[in-house]
């Protein structure tokens, strides 16, 4: 029953996020078609994506990530004694980080030039993509600003357990950049101005939507001078190694940027394959990780330890049904995929072959993406801060002396096959950094039900590659459509026939 009922109470908050998750990839999709037909792999397209990368970062490490897994915790526990005491931490809170990100920002704009050589230095070797970068990622930098105070915002409301506000901002994001992309305009550096416009545009939208919800549900924010200097203290102390983890993380990122910079179209052919198997991700590892957290933070390990050990396994079995075939999939599909999504105007057949074989090297490592989202909420929940920057630097390291042996005889595949690697690295010390605090996934019917998946995936895949031989002479999107929709319904069928999904699990998840 106990099993049950924890199934149910995180099927239905991690189902909405997913949900609404789907719902900005959708949008997303679409305005990655359109970038593929309208920029293509070009030197435009690299040029606005080294513009998102900066306000991504702090995106993921704000509205994502570090902040909300040290907020959260300390906010939840303030809102179970006081709620008066929470909205005044909230408020605290609020002022600083608008003071910090309006500094942070200006520093952004006077020192573009210094940033945009650091994180794309092969646009050194064109006068006209430096200046175009540094001209576009200024326009993009206020998005730093509005997104990092409309996570404080998205903190609050994802510990009441209210999502569609924080899971909805992506899709205006996505829905912006593609009404400008549907504009009848010739020009492509007058579309990347436009694009770079349009993501601190979406910025404004997005932080207006969070605080309208945030003072619908009763938790008005005034912009105060701090009253608690300790507690604002408190907070940084915890923080500081989360955010420092973030970053560490989004390095990366920035040092697969830097080495794809050297490749004319390098940065697109990693945006494009990222974009895929980031649907995924998206969709399995941030929306369980969004939910995961504050599920965690309101409990007590020291006496609901069994209860915890309950909810990481449900999750973790969840996350491997999903997951393990998602990543299969799109390794045997990816070239009819990204011809049916990418493959028009601008982009070509060379293209293709190329974000294919970096989005099969991404896919070796979507488990490992998506478990990691799993197990940092377990040590944030816990106060444990440096443990997984310890481990994340380590990976970082890792990655780039990977990426920098592989660049060579693999070029851009590399970069994105030393991402994969030093991903399933940092998960694995993960998992063996857990086990101090007797977090135990190690049942044998967890075991069990991992290898049946493992057997559903075989037989999902052998099927897949006899029946692509058989539908070859019909039209790619129906035979994309016919795979998709046969390979899961075989899966699942499968899954049912061995006992890791029952009846009980499909009804639940019918009935959310």
């Amino acid at each position: 029953m106990a099993d049950n009922a924890e199934k149910k109470s995180l099927f239905r908050p991690t189902l909405i996020v997913a949900g609404l998750t789907s719902l900005s990839r959708v949008v997303g999709l679409i305005r990655d078609i359109l970038i593929s037909n309208v920029l293509g792999v070009s030197y435009i397209t690299d040029i606005f994506i080294v513009a998102l990368r900066i306000p991504n970062i702090f995106r993921r490490i704000t509205a994502e990530g570090a902040f909300s897994a040290a907020f959260i915790p300390m906010f939840s526990k303030k809102l179970i004694s006081n709620k008066i005491s929470a909205i005044k931490f909230s408020e605290d809170i609020l002022f600083m980080s608008l003071i910090i990100m309006i500094s942070i920002t200006s520093v952004l704009q006077i020192f573009m030039p210094f940033f945009i050589y650091f994180i794309a230095y092969g646009f050194t070797n064109d006068p006209i993509k430096y200046d175009l970068a540094i001209n576009f990622s200024r326009i993009t930098a206020p998005y730093i600003l509005l997104i990092s105070l409309s996570s404080i915002g998205i903190a609050i409301l994802n510990s009441l357990g209210r999502y569609f506000a924080s899971s909805f901002g992506p899709v205006i994001f996505n829905a912006v950049l593609v009404f400008i992309l549907i504009l009848p305009i010739n020009n492509i550096s007058s579309i990347g101005y436009l694009l770079s416009f349009g993501v601190t545009f979406s910025g404004i939208i997005q932080f207006l939507l969070i605080f309208y919800f945030l003072s619908k549900s009763g938790y008005k924010l005034n912009l105060r001078k701090p009253e608690n200097l300790n507690l604002i203290n408190k907070f940084s102390t915890i923080a500081r190694p989360q955010i420092i983890t973030g970053l560490v993380i989004q390095a990366n990122i920035v040092f697969s940027g830097i080495i794809a910079s050297f490749v004319e179209g390098g940065i697109s052919i990693l945006y494009y394959a990222e974009r895929l198997y980031q649907l995924p991700l998206a969709l399995f590892g941030i929306s369980i990780g969004t939910v995961l957290l504050p599920t965690l933070s309101g409990l007590d390990i020291k006496k609901d330890l069994e209860k915890f050990n309950l909810v990481i396994r449900n999750i973790i079995k969840f996350s491997l049904i999903m997951i393990i075939p998602s990543a299969v999939g799109l390794s045997i599909i990816s070239i009819p995929l990204i011809s049916v999504i990418y493959e028009h105007g601008m982009f070509n057949q060379v293209n293709t072959i190329n974000v294919s074989k970096a989005l099969i090297a991404f896919s070796l490592g979507l488990p490992a993406f998506v478990l990691i989202k799993i197990y940092l909420p377990i040590f944030y929940s816990l106060g444990d801060t440096r443990t997984p920057l310890f481990y994340s630097i380590i990976s970082v390291f890792i990655n780039l002396g990977i990426a920098l042996a592989l660049f060579k005889p693999l070029g851009i595949i590399g970069i994105a096959i030393s991402t994969s690697i030093s991903s399933w690295i940092n998960l694995f010390l993960l998992i063996r950094g857990s086990k101090k605090y007797r977090i135990n996934i190690s049942t044998k019917k967890l075991y069990r039900d991992f290898f049946k998946i493992i057997f559903s995936v075989i037989f999902m895949s052998c099927y897949i590659l006899v029946i692509s031989d058989y539908i070859g002479y019909l039209h790619i999107i129906l035979q994309l459509l016919i795979l998709v929709f046969s390979g899961a319904f075989i899966y699942f069928l499968i899954l049912f026939v061995l006992g890791v999904l029952n009846k009980n699990d499909i009804i639940n998840i019918v009935k959310n």
